[in-house]
């Protein structure tokens, strides 16, 4: 029986936030797959991934994949499908595949779309659970995400000041994910707003990492694509 495509959650950022059963996987792997970017200003692949794996295993049989930063999502889709089919030959040949991606691969991955389509040709796949960075990051502040009848919604950057407003009036505990992508809307909904506690985080798990809950020190900074916020009541209120 050949061995089931595993897509490998890796965490946040941190190594040491790797789980053991995500180790063991890894160490296991004849090959792991890796999407990678190459930023217009760059010449070398950048590939946070490679790096959480480099930390445990220095050799491990990392193939890299390049993904366009576009919102062009045809030239992304080629790359994966082009993925897809390496992946199934290897599958098919008997190796131990792995598809390691950062964070959880069902929240906001889009290489869940190699996932699907492996499914529809057959080939057998697992999912191993990883960190998300919203948890991450509440841990990193001590922060507690909801008690009691509270609720946890986690959206991404296409949120409108509407849906803060909403969310926010109905005891939602908000997490905003993708800040450069709704950078002007959070920050004019912050300033707006100033009842709520933000708890604002980028590059979690990263020597990068920067946490702040002052607006006076949010809001001036631009909001890379690694960045969230956690928006809810003031311990106050």
């Amino acid at each position: 029986m050949p061995h089931p495509v595993t897509f490998v959650s890796l965490g946040p950022g941190d190594p040491e936030l790797l789980t053991v059963k995500a180790l063991q996987a890894l160490k296991q792997a004849d090959v792991i797959f890796v999407p990678a970017t190459k930023l217009p200003h760059q010449q070398a692949l950048t590939s946070r991934a490679t790096d959480i794996i480099h930390h445990w295993l220095p050799q491990a049989p990392v193939r890299l994949f390049p993904l366009p930063m576009s919102h062009e999502r045809s030239e992304a889709i080629a790359v994966y499908d082009d993925m897809c089919l390496q992946a199934a030959v290897c599958y098919h040949e008997g190796q131990r595949v792995v598809v390691a991606v950062e964070g959880d691969v069902s929240i906001y991955a889009s290489i869940h779309y190699v996932l699907e389509q492996l499914q529809q040709q057959g080939v057998d796949v697992c999912q191993q659970p990883g960190i998300t960075s919203f948890i991450a990051a509440a841990a990193s502040a001590s922060l507690s995400l909801i008690a009691q009848t509270e609720r946890l919604v986690v959206i991404p950057g296409t949120a409108t000041a509407d849906d803060l407003e909403q969310l926010l009036a109905t005891r939602h505990t908000v997490v905003v994910m993708k800040l450069s992508q709704c950078e002007q809307t959070v920050k004019a909904f912050m300033q707006s707003h100033p009842a709520y506690a933000y708890h604002y985080f980028e590059n979690v798990g990263s020597p990068a990492a920067f946490y702040s809950h002052d607006l006076a020190a949010i809001l001036p900074r631009p909001l890379p694509y690694f960045s969230l916020i956690i928006i809810t009541k003031k311990a106050s209120a």
